[in-house]
């Protein structure tokens, strides 16, 4: 079995955090923490700071919350 890419981790961070904000009935077992988490060890390159900017956003939902 190979790793996650960094692209692939990421896009599911995004995944997770959109279920979490519409409250889906599919989100499981998924939070705000294991968002963070799974973003920061797949933020790969990020020459813009977009993926930086992502986890803030998180941060200040799980806040929220």
């Amino acid at each position: 079995v190979q790793p996650m890419s960094s692209n692939l981790g990421f896009a599911s961070a995004v995944a997770e955090f959109g279920l979490l904000l519409r409250d889906s009935r599919y989100k499981g077992s998924a939070d705000f923490q294991n968002v963070v988490s799974l973003a920061n060890v797949s933020r790969g390159s990020d020459l813009k700071n977009y993926r930086a900017e992502f986890v803030e956003l998180v941060e200040k939902a799980k806040r929220l919350n």
